[in-house]
Parts: C-alpha cells; structure tokens; sequence
C-alpha cells in the first residue's frame, strides 16, 4: 500500500511538473510560418518567463521575440510580445524596456485578448542594435492601476540576444514564397 501511495505521489509531481514547464514553451518557436495570404513570413522564440514559482519554475509574465517579414519588400520588423499570465481587468497602456541605462517606451502594435492577454510592441532597429550589446536589460509593463518592472538575470538577458539573432538568421535565410493572384 506505502509503494502504491509513493507511485502516485511521483506520478502527480512529474505532472505538476510537465504543466509549469509547458506553460512558457510554444510549439511554433524557431519555425517559419508563411502567410500568404497577407504576404508574409513570421518567426517567433520561444517564451522567456520572467517570474519563478516556488523558486524554481518560471511562470508568466513571458516575453518573446517575434519576426515579420514582408514577401513583397523583404523588410523585416521585430516586435517584442510580452504575455500576461492571467486576464488583466485594467488596459494595457505598454511596455518598455531598459538597455545599458537607456530607457526605451516600445511602441504598440497590437494587443491580443485571448487565453491571456498579449502586448505586442514594435523593437525599432535603435532598440536592437543596443539590445545585442546591452549589459543590462530591463522590461517594464504599464496598465492604468501599476506598472510592473523585471530585471533580466544573466541568462534571461543572455536568451533574449540569442532569440533575436536566432529569429534574425531564420527569416534572412528564408526565400521570398511565389504566390500567384488569380
């Protein structure tokens, strides 16, 4: 009966565990995903959560990089997504981020109220190039009631620069898609 009660009690620990971990992971990360029909090619990483629950399992707020490019023009945005981990009642007024000792107030392109809401914010090509040489980087979230502040740690901030240059390679080696209009 005792070996029964510790197979289950490690049977519902590894479940515990499996769904803190797959609650910041996507299936889509680091993979193309063409859109012909608005004419583009996106690439997204995977999430970085920002806060640890019971020390050691990360959990929302998560931010990613996200990757747009235009199959017509080759221009290529990147955006910021930082999700929410549980329905916000006040609007999201945006996010910023700090790169060295530089504050940066991200533009809004879109906001997504699904599952849990998700800010998605324009990185403009000033942002990226301190991004990769930043020693310090910060990520701030405004609603109308607070505004939230997390200090990257070392790997977080290690991840975020890697995730772009990732999501940088993918949609550079990407070839325009042939798409015929009838």
């Amino acid at each position: 009966m005792e070996r029964i009660s510790t197979i289950y009690l490690k049977l519902a620990v590894l479940a515990l565990l499996s769904s803190l971990t797959v609650a910041c992971s996507s299936s889509k990360a680091y993979s193309i995903q063409k859109e012909p029909t608005i004419e583009q090619i996106i690439a997204e990483s995977d999430q970085i959560c920002l806060r640890k629950t019971l020390f050691v399992f990360s959990s929302r707020p998560c931010i990613s990089i996200k990757g747009e490019k235009d199959n017509s023009s080759g221009i290529v945005q990147y955006y910021l997504r930082y999700e929410i981990g549980s329905f916000d009642v006040d609007l999201p007024l945006g996010t910023s981020i700090q790169l060295g000792e530089t504050w940066y107030t991200l533009k809004k392109s879109s906001t997504n109220y699904s599952e849990t809401i998700t800010v998605v914010s324009l990185l403009t090509p000033e942002v990226l190039t301190n991004l990769t040489n930043a020693n310090h980087i910060e990520i701030s979230y405004t609603n109308r009631a607070k505004t939230e502040n997390f200090v990257l740690s070392g790997s977080q901030k290690e991840r975020l620069k890697e995730d772009f240059v990732r999501i940088q390679r993918l949609l550079e080696s990407e070839k325009k898609m042939i798409i015929l209009k009838k």
